[in-house]
């Protein structure tokens, strides 16, 4: 802790005599563009320019068009770009949504609905519990978004959501191994306007929203964004008739925007969410042959449909709120610009989950925690002699999360079958964890000769985790009531040194090939669940990430056509992930490390403007991946695996193919316009937890459709889309619960619907 607060306050220095140089500084401008400028810019340039940026000098082109980024030719990596009018027309209503759309990423969730879980080229979190931190950054308006529940609600009045790939935290954020997301959401600007949509679909669902934008001064403008949805659940109750799955979700957002000069300005963001929706269930369906009793009594069978479940008398429900204030301040110089954001979030949420998807308490979760997460990011672009384009910032964030995530036990049924079951046990993980994280990074894109730029970029990164708490024994059924199973209350401290360096060559304008090498790190990790076992909770040492990545990006047909390919290579040490373990009389989950992996793939996308015949829009995407667990492992923490892992076994999260396509098709009729959408993704069967022959999901695939009409002037538009359209019903989470039966979770059913849209 002294040497985290000694490099605290060096680092503080370096913040405010970097802010007193650039506050006292006369000089005004402009920067056009940097060659390697974060992401955030991009969004900034994109806002600035109705949504398109076109070449501006020899040196970069950044063009973003239409509904989907045609290139990103400032970066030396993949980036995969939504814009907000794409996660309309998709019908993308959260963050877990897009990566049906984005290639090489999964999101799935692992409880309820509360814990959504990505992961990039099959790099990200493989934890359930809510106090792990994935290998992928995510970002909401440039804020750092440390646990899983920050960003389970909603997306509203999106501008765009940009995906990056590879290890990040170079020029701008956090250290992470896989990639960032960045949800960015539509600023305030000096014109009167907005929107106002509702849509209706399956299942009783209503959805309002709208945005309204307001010049209050010539230079303070403001944008108020609300969204609401109300449904019905898809999920049936084959005893209580109980709905399940059903959906209450409210989100507000307001940002000011402060225009201080004709050189500076600032943002204010506030906003909030709540989620009162029933939590969805998982589904056993081989209990009742487990246990030997008659269909439908435990579990569901082999025969039970779809959106059928079986919650029995457990008391399933949903109360999570959060909201947060960010302070964005930006200001530009002759000589670069420099960007500003704090922001602090906070979250609370009471869930009672069916975790088990039996009728019977065999393992029921209640998760309770309250989070807080404060971050700051600080950092300057500029351009030397038009040869060096330099960013240079600091990074420091403190989060904690404290709670009890309760696991319970209704052992009676089983007593005469099972000589552990005692009657009922509960178990509940009491728990306050610290996390502070701290890093200063440095950019830098040099020309060395005409058309080919050397890269080079350096972090240093601090972290500090601390932990106290463990599993209480609440029934006394295992080491006595009231009694502690487990407890640790320890810190851990870890420096690392990361880099990236690499080459890209412009081949002609519009088209640029790349090579990078770049070293990924993420902080160690706990394990936060209750458990029967103290080797279950410990330490996870943080694991490190060196990707190789060579690419190309390219504009042809006179920018009709962009294509952007990569192939690359990881080489992963000790990677935390999920593994399921034997402890006495039981099955349980515990999070380890895999001393080597690696990870083979590559990636192709593109889009086709007037593809083929006038009006017509084609967008699609293919990803390969390959990922092998290295070194054999047979336990975790004296703890035997209940199937050991041999070396060339497949790692989670990552499946063989995946890839979508989107057809979009404009019919000319006067002053009106009707457009036409065919959308298609598909995922292979992938594992999600390693020595657990049931954690493997099926293939996923999903058929949409919409249709919409309005005129010209694009007042209105009436919409009608189905989803899913076939009504797949593919498993996209499982494992094995307490019992040793196989648990799923089953995607969304088909879904109908219309939606109108007004722009005020």
């Amino acid at each position: 802790m002294k040497r985290y607060m000694t490099f605290r306050k060096e680092t503080r220095m370096l913040t405010i005599r970097i802010a007193s140089v650039l506050m006292a500084s006369t000089s005004c401008g402009s920067l056009a563009f940097a060659a390697s400028p974060s992401v955030e810019n991009v969004h900034k340039h994109i806002a600035s320019h109705g949504g398109k940026i076109r070449p501006s000098g020899a040196m970069e082109t950044i063009q973003v068009s239409g509904s989907r980024t045609k290139a990103v030719h400032s970066q030396a990596a993949t980036v995969n770009v939504l814009s907000g009018a794409e996660l309309r027309q998709l019908h993308l209503e959260s963050p877990k949504d897009i990566a049906a759309f984005v290639p090489g990423v999964t999101a799935v969730n692992v409880t309820s609905g509360s814990t959504p879980i990505f992961s990039i080229r099959g790099v990200g979190l493989d934890d359930y519990s809510g106090t792990n931190m994935g290998g992928i950054g995510i970002y909401l308006d440039g804020v750092f978004s440390p646990y899983p529940e920050f960003y389970s609600g909603q997306m509203l009045d999106v501008q765009s959501v940009a995906v990056e790939k590879g290890p990040q935290g170079f020029d701008y954020g956090r250290s992470t191994t896989g990639g960032s997301m960045n949800v960015e959401s539509v600023k305030p600007d000096n014109k009167f306007g907005g929107y106002v949509d509702w849509g209706y679909g399956s299942y009783n669902t209503n959805t309002g929203k709208f945005a309204v934008n307001v010049p209050i001064t010539d230079h303070i403008f403001n944008r108020m964004s609300f969204s609401y949805t109300k449904g019905d659940g898809w999920q049936h109750d084959v005893h209580t008739n109980r709905l399940y799955g059903a959906q209450d979700i409210l989100a507000i957002r307001n940002i000011t925007k402060f225009e201080v000069d004709d050189r500076s300005s600032l943002l204010l963001n506030l906003h909030y969410t709540r989620n009162r929706g029933t939590p969805s269930s998982p589904q056993d369906m081989g209990a009742d042959s487990l246990w030997g009793t008659r269909t439908g009594t435990i579990g569901l069978g082999s025969t039970a449909r779809a959106n059928a479940v079986n919650v029995g008398n457990s008391d399933v429900r949903r109360k999570e709120d959060g909201g947060g204030v960010s302070v964005t301040y930006d200001r530009d110089f002759s000589f670069g610009q420099f960007v500003s954001t704090t922001g602090i979030d906070f979250y609370r949420r009471d869930i009672m989950d069916n975790y088990d998807g039996e009728a019977l308490h065999v393992g029921d979760d209640h998760w309770q925690d309250q989070a807080i997460s404060q971050t700051h990011d600080m950092h300057l672009h500029t351009t030397i002699a038009q040869r060096l384009h330099l960013t240079v910032g600091v990074y420091e964030s403190y989060d904690k999360i404290k709670g009890t995530y309760t696991n319970y036990k209704d052992l009676d049924f089983f007593s005469g079958l099972d000589p552990f079951a005692a009657g009922p046990a509960t178990f509940a993980q009491h728990f306050d964890q610290q996390n502070v994280s701290t890093g200063a990074y440095v950019n830098t894109v040099t020309n060395i000769v005409k058309n080919l730029d050397f890269i080079a970029s350096g972090r240093f990164s601090y972290d500090e985790r601390g932990y106290r708490g463990g599993t209480v024994d609440i029934n006394g059924s295992v080491v006595g009531a009231g009694r502690n199973i487990s407890y640790i209350d320890e810190n851990h401290t870890y420096e690392r040194y990361t880099g990236r360096v690499g080459l890209r060559y412009r081949i002609r304008p519009g088209t640029f090939v790349y090579g990078t090498i770049s070293d990924g790190y993420k902080a160690g990790s706990y394990f936060s669940a209750a458990t029967t076992t103290p080797q279950a909770l410990g330490y996870v040492r943080p694991e490190n990430l060196i990707a190789y990545e060579v690419g190309v990006k390219g504009s042809l047909l006179h920018d009709k056509l962009q294509l952007e390919g990569s192939l690359f290579d990881y080489e992963y040490h000790n990677r935390q992930t999920l593994m399921l373990v034997e402890m006495p009389n039981t099955l349980a989950a515990t999070l380890g490390s895999l001393p080597r992996a690696r990870t083979r793939g590559g990636e192709l996308s593109g889009t086709w403007h007037d593809a083929i015949i006038p009006n017509l829009d084609l967008n699609a995407s293919f990803a390969y991946l390959d990922a092998k667990l290295v070194d054999t492992v047979t336990g975790v923490r004296g703890l035997s695996l209940y199937e050991p892992l041999s070396g060339g076994s497949a790692l989670p999260f990552s499946p063989r193919f995946s890839w979508d396509a989107v057809a979009r098709y404009k019919i000319n009729l006067d002053r009106y316009m009707l457009s036409l959408q065919a959308s298609y993704s598909w995922k292979d069967n992938m594992l999600v937890g390693l020595s657990d022959p049931n954690a493997k999901t099926s293939k996923i695939s999903s058929l949409g459709l919409r249709m919409t009409f309005g005129p010209k002037t694009e007042k209105w538009s009436a919409s009608v889309y189905v989803d899913n359209l076939t009504d797949n019903a593919g498993d996209t989470y499982s494992y094995t619960g307490n019992d040793g039966s196989r648990i799923q979770y089953i995607q969304n059913p088909r879904w109908v619907g219309c939606e109108l849209h007004y722009k005020l």
